[in-house]
């Protein structure tokens, strides 16, 4: 656990690129512990998806592809909620039991926002907690 939460904590950097360079600032409404979001204009997004790219690699889910079957069959998709086909999906495994996800979101109600949320799929509820002790306050 101790070289997860290593790699998870190297990766979380990509928080203060997003921060920092984009100058997108955290959803304080959101209250999982295991989650960042912010709000970005969507003009930023493509430019950001290079940075996310070198630390997650490419997309599980690329925009523009549907989802339909991973909704249903796929964990990993389906712990993140779903996703619909102008949606992005990054997915760092971190062990056989944690995945480290990037999301863009767009708005139906309003495309020129999309959210960026970052977060911990922990297929284990130890590992959850375990990880939402430990990393309290750095997603």
């Amino acid at each position: 656990m101790k070289n997860s939460l290593d790699q998870i904590r190297k990766h979380l950097k990509i928080i203060d690129l997003i921060e920092d360079r984009f100058k997108i600032k955290p959803n304080n409404d959101v209250d999982d512990p295991l989650l960042y979001c912010g709000v970005a204009n969507s003009n930023i997004i493509e430019e950001l998806a290079v940075e996310v790219e070198k630390i997650f690699g490419p997309p599980y889910k690329p925009a523009g592809e549907g989802a339909f079957f991973k909704n249903f069959f796929d964990k990993f998709v389906r712990e993140v909620g779903g996703a619909r086909k102008e949606q992005t999906l990054y997915r760092l495994v971190v062990d056989d039991v944690t995945c480290l996800y990037c999301a863009f979101w767009p708005w139906g109600s309003n495309p020129v926002k999309t959210s960026v949320r970052i977060g911990l799929v922990c297929y284990g509820a130890d590992e959850r907690e375990m990880y939402a002790k430990e990393l309290k306050g750095e997603l």
